[in-house]
């Protein structure tokens, strides 16, 4: 963050932050002088609304174990410092779209990979959002709600040396696969992309100037989308799945939508699961137990013949994080291919981008029911 000039001008900035509902905590935050401690530890206290969550990390480190402030914001895993609003080039009809797009994934409706195209799950996000009351909110008023959001869409992200740690070699099938240490993104622009919740090409669009995304990136900044963080869980009481539109939607015990992510569904129909189910384990960074009878198609899975044990990773056949159902062999889990979620393309389980999966995890416990909602239509060919 840059230096500011008074007192007075930080305590202002401090405030503005945290009146949007984001953790301020930087660098020299113990030094500062007691009243503005006081300030930061009740805001980092009091903070509680899931919806808006805290900004993308931006130069993290660790408050010392002796920090004032250090107790009151222990819930969240990662330090971080309030972004720069990032001012990207972009025509009107693209600013606009990738605006309403972040500002939806920030309160957890989900439009998969950011990229300033209003396609079919963008369109569902919205139509779900306008329904979070009991009267739907006009699309207009949605569309300015989101637009006038107080917190930047686009901010400053300083690659960091732990940015490239997380690229991996690319296993050629899953024997070699379960060689690896990781299953980890293949490039740094990849796994830039899963952090920020967009297309490596929406990345490319906001940062023009940059030509080289190896590992010479260390050190600069990029302007990326202010998407959530993983510290924001939802209030989630039951889980209903679209299977028309291919949404998962999480409502409190009131019956409040609270979140809604797109999700991939069975190819088949005969593998959709049918009745209620209920949550029966959490795993964050599962392993995966590659079987080859779960791959009559693939010559290669047949010709391994065995099972064999795949390591944890954002490219791990159920990404980042592991749901499992009632019954048994069945899941919510994430994917290595965002791309093509919101589709009919799975085995049986409910994909969801590995983002989404982890915000849905955060939120679970053993017996949360699960219903599905199957209109027979969308099966007819």
């Amino acid at each position: 963050m840059r230096a500011v000039s008074s007192q007075r001008n930080l305590i202002l900035g401090l405030v503005f932050w945290l009146g949007l509902g984001h953790d301020v905590r930087g660098q020299g935050v113990e030094d500062l002088p007691d009243q503005l401690q006081a300030v930061v530890a009740v805001y980092a206290t009091e903070y509680r609304a899931p919806t808006s969550p805290p900004p993308a990390t931006v130069n993290a480190r660790v408050l010392p174990a002796a920090s004032p402030v250090a107790a009151a914001i222990a819930r969240v895993e990662t330090v971080v410092v309030a972004p720069l609003r990032a001012e990207p080039v972009l025509v009107k009809a693209v600013r606009e779209t990738a605006t309403i797009q972040i500002a939806l994934d920030r309160r957890g409706f989900g439009i998969g990979l950011i990229d300033g195209q209003s396609g079919r799950k963008t369109q569902q996000a919205l139509l779900d959002f306008r329904y979070i009351t009991t009267n739907a909110v006009p699309e207009a008023e949605a569309r300015r709600q989101l637009l006038d959001d107080p917190a930047p869409a686009f901010v400053w992200y300083e690659v960091t040396a732990g940015d490239l740690a997380q690229v991996g070699p690319r296993a050629a099938d899953w024997e070699e696969a379960a060689q690896l240490p990781a299953m980890a993104c293949h490039s740094l622009i990849e796994g830039l992309s899963e952090k920020f919740h967009a297309t490596d090409g929406f990345l490319r669009r906001l940062n023009p100037s940059v030509t080289n995304w190896g590992g010479g990136l260390v050190g600069r900044r990029l302007c990326v989308p202010n998407v959530r963080t993983e510290a924001v869980k939802f209030d989630v009481k039951q889980i209903v799945v679209d299977t028309e539109c291919f949404r998962l939607r999480g409502y409190d015990a009131k019956g409040r939508m609270v979140c809604s992510f797109p999700c991939s569904i069975a190819r088949e129909r005969a593998k959709v699961p049918v009745g209620e189910l209920r949550v029966a384990n959490v795993a964050p960074h599962p392993n995966y137990t590659f079987d080859p009878a779960n791959f009559p198609e693939s010559a290669r899975a047949q010709q391994i013949g065995r099972k064999l044990i795949l390591p944890p990773g954002p490219r791990n056949p159920v990404g980042v994080y592991w749901i499992s159902l009632s019954q048994p062999g069945y899941g919510m889990h994430g994917t290595p291919h965002p791309e093509t979620i919101g589709n009919m393309e799975s085995h049986g389980c409910f994909r969801l981008c590995n983002w989404d999966a982890h915000t849905l995890g955060q939120g679970m416990f053993l017996g949360l029911p699960v219903r599905l909602d199957i209109p027979p239509v969308i099966f007819k060919k």
